[in-house]
């Protein structure tokens, strides 16, 4: 199911972070559990997608605290 939200416009420097985000959230994942397939399952990618939105909707711009936010959800913890 899409989401119903209107996506905000996000600028250049917050685009970079969101992208080092999700790349460090999913390269935790499948450090946690490799035998999933997380690069291609599209709903996992999409839940991702929209979390990071909506914390960068709400100010969260620093990929670090991104990262450790989404991964709060996930009950781990992000790299140091």
């Amino acid at each position: 199911m899409a989401s119903q939200k209107t996506p905000k416009s996000q600028d250049q420097i917050t685009l970079v972070a969101l992208e080092q985000a999700l790349r460090d959230v999913c390269q935790v994942l499948k450090a946690h559990d490799p035998d999933r397939d997380w690069d291609t399952d599209a709903e996992v990618q999409q839940a991702l997608a929209e979390k990071l939105m909506d914390l960068a909707d709400a100010g969260v711009r620093d990929p670090i605290e991104l990262c450790s936010r989404m991964l709060e959800g996930f009950g781990l913890d992000a790299p140091h």
